[in-house]
Protein backbone atom coordinates (compact mmCIF):
# COMPACT_ATOMS: atom_id res chain seq x y z
CA UNK A 1 0.00 0.00 0.00
CA UNK A 2 1.18 3.52 -0.75
CA UNK A 3 2.35 6.08 1.76
CA UNK A 4 -0.61 8.31 3.18
CA UNK A 5 0.77 12.18 2.94
CA UNK A 6 -0.19 14.88 5.06
CA UNK A 7 -4.29 15.21 3.74
CA UNK A 8 -4.64 11.54 4.05
CA UNK A 9 -4.23 10.83 0.20
CA UNK A 10 -1.82 8.11 -1.29
CA UNK A 11 1.67 8.95 -2.28
CA UNK A 12 2.72 6.43 -4.92
CA UNK A 13 5.90 4.71 -4.36
CA UNK A 14 7.55 6.02 -7.51
CA UNK A 15 11.00 4.64 -6.66
CA UNK A 16 10.24 0.98 -6.36
CA UNK A 17 12.67 -1.39 -8.37
CA UNK A 18 11.35 -2.19 -11.68
CA UNK A 19 12.26 -5.43 -10.90
CA UNK A 20 9.00 -5.48 -8.87
CA UNK A 21 6.73 -5.25 -11.85
CA UNK A 22 8.58 -6.57 -14.83
CA UNK A 23 8.00 -9.96 -16.30
CA UNK A 24 11.01 -11.50 -15.87
CA UNK A 25 12.88 -13.32 -18.95
CA UNK A 26 9.72 -12.99 -20.83
CA UNK A 27 9.33 -15.86 -23.61
CA UNK A 28 10.78 -14.19 -27.00
CA UNK A 29 11.94 -15.70 -29.91
CA UNK A 30 15.26 -15.67 -31.63
CA UNK A 31 16.18 -13.84 -34.61
CA UNK A 32 17.14 -17.01 -36.55
CA UNK A 33 14.11 -18.58 -36.00
CA UNK A 34 10.76 -19.19 -38.41
CA UNK A 35 8.74 -16.22 -38.34
CA UNK A 36 5.65 -18.36 -38.08
CA UNK A 37 6.90 -19.46 -34.73
CA UNK A 38 6.21 -15.33 -33.78
CA UNK A 39 2.86 -15.50 -35.10
CA UNK A 40 2.44 -18.95 -33.27
CA UNK A 41 3.55 -17.36 -29.68
CA UNK A 42 1.62 -14.32 -30.55
CA UNK A 43 -1.07 -16.19 -30.92
CA UNK A 44 -1.99 -17.69 -27.93
CA UNK A 45 -3.36 -14.27 -26.56
CA UNK A 46 -1.15 -13.63 -23.51
CA UNK A 47 1.59 -11.07 -25.05
CA UNK A 48 0.84 -8.48 -27.46
CA UNK A 49 5.38 -7.89 -27.69
CA UNK A 50 7.72 -10.49 -28.73
CA UNK A 51 11.15 -9.53 -27.66
CA UNK A 52 13.79 -10.62 -30.83
CA UNK A 53 17.02 -12.11 -29.38
CA UNK A 54 20.38 -12.89 -30.94
CA UNK A 55 21.63 -14.95 -27.93
CA UNK A 56 20.70 -13.21 -25.29
CA UNK A 57 21.16 -9.95 -26.59
CA UNK A 58 17.87 -8.01 -27.48
CA UNK A 59 17.77 -6.83 -31.32
CA UNK A 60 14.10 -5.93 -31.77
CA UNK A 61 10.39 -6.73 -30.65
CA UNK A 62 7.73 -8.23 -33.09
CA UNK A 63 3.88 -7.25 -31.81
CA UNK A 64 0.50 -8.47 -33.41
CA UNK A 65 0.28 -5.36 -35.15
CA UNK A 66 3.32 -5.89 -37.33
CA UNK A 67 1.86 -9.23 -38.10
CA UNK A 68 -1.17 -7.37 -39.09
CA UNK A 69 0.10 -4.67 -41.12
CA UNK A 70 1.78 -7.30 -43.38
CA UNK A 71 -2.15 -8.72 -43.94
CA UNK A 72 -1.31 -11.60 -41.03
CA UNK A 73 -4.22 -12.33 -38.30
CA UNK A 74 -2.06 -14.10 -35.60
CA UNK A 75 -5.07 -15.72 -34.36
CA UNK A 76 -6.62 -17.07 -37.32
CA UNK A 77 -6.15 -20.56 -38.46
CA UNK A 78 -2.80 -20.44 -40.51
CA UNK A 79 -1.53 -23.81 -41.64
CA UNK A 80 -0.86 -22.60 -45.44
CA UNK A 81 -0.33 -18.93 -44.15
CA UNK A 82 3.01 -19.78 -41.87
CA UNK A 83 4.17 -21.94 -45.24
CA UNK A 84 4.01 -18.25 -47.30
CA UNK A 85 5.54 -16.65 -44.19
CA UNK A 86 8.21 -18.74 -43.64
CA UNK A 87 9.13 -18.65 -47.23
CA UNK A 88 8.79 -15.40 -48.28
CA UNK A 89 9.48 -13.30 -44.47
CA UNK A 90 12.31 -13.28 -41.86
CA UNK A 91 11.54 -11.95 -38.45
CA UNK A 92 14.07 -9.21 -39.14
CA UNK A 93 12.21 -8.00 -42.08
CA UNK A 94 8.90 -7.51 -39.52
CA UNK A 95 10.56 -6.73 -35.90
CA UNK A 96 10.62 -3.21 -35.00
CA UNK A 97 14.60 -2.21 -34.45
CA UNK A 98 13.89 1.47 -32.91
CA UNK A 99 12.87 0.52 -29.24
CA UNK A 100 13.00 2.27 -25.97
CA UNK A 101 14.60 0.33 -23.43
CA UNK A 102 15.43 0.93 -19.60
CA UNK A 103 18.32 -0.81 -17.58
CA UNK A 104 18.33 -3.04 -14.88
CA UNK A 105 18.39 -1.07 -12.38
CA UNK A 106 15.24 1.30 -13.22
CA UNK A 107 12.63 2.44 -10.90
CA UNK A 108 8.92 2.26 -11.74
CA UNK A 109 8.99 5.55 -12.36
CA UNK A 110 11.67 5.75 -15.16
CA UNK A 111 9.61 2.59 -16.97
CA UNK A 112 6.61 4.97 -16.92
CA UNK A 113 8.14 7.84 -18.74
CA UNK A 114 9.72 5.11 -21.33
CA UNK A 115 6.52 3.58 -21.81
CA UNK A 116 5.17 7.68 -22.90
CA UNK A 117 8.21 8.31 -24.92
CA UNK A 118 8.00 4.98 -26.88
CA UNK A 119 5.39 3.67 -29.94
CA UNK A 120 4.98 0.57 -27.72
CA UNK A 121 3.12 -0.51 -24.58
CA UNK A 122 6.13 -2.43 -23.39
CA UNK A 123 9.20 -1.48 -22.42
CA UNK A 124 12.16 -4.68 -22.59
CA UNK A 125 14.44 -3.95 -19.33
CA UNK A 126 18.52 -4.88 -20.39
CA UNK A 127 21.89 -4.93 -18.98
CA UNK A 128 25.32 -3.21 -19.78
CA UNK A 129 24.96 -5.36 -22.50
CA UNK A 130 21.32 -4.87 -24.23
CA UNK A 131 20.75 -8.62 -22.79
CA UNK A 132 17.13 -8.76 -21.86
CA UNK A 133 16.58 -9.06 -18.41
CA UNK A 134 12.79 -8.65 -18.49
CA UNK A 135 9.70 -6.66 -19.82
CA UNK A 136 7.35 -4.17 -18.15
CA UNK A 137 3.73 -3.19 -20.36
CA UNK A 138 1.53 -0.53 -19.46
CA UNK A 139 -0.87 -2.67 -17.93
CA UNK A 140 2.14 -3.81 -15.45
CA UNK A 141 2.33 -0.01 -14.40
CA UNK A 142 -1.55 0.05 -13.98
CA UNK A 143 -1.39 -3.14 -12.04
CA UNK A 144 0.93 -1.40 -10.02
CA UNK A 145 -0.64 2.05 -8.82
CA UNK A 146 -3.57 0.22 -8.30
CA UNK A 147 -1.99 -1.87 -5.78
CA UNK A 148 -0.82 1.77 -4.74
CA UNK A 149 -4.03 3.51 -3.82
CA UNK A 150 -5.87 0.39 -2.78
Amino acid sequence: MGVKNQDGGCTIKKNTPVAEVMTPHPRSVQISQKLSDARAALADGRMHHLPVLDGQQLVGIITMTDLLEFGFEPRAPQENRDEYLDQHFQIGQIMQTELVTIPSDSTVRDAAKALTTGTLHAVPVVDENQNLIGIVTSTDIVSYLLSQIS
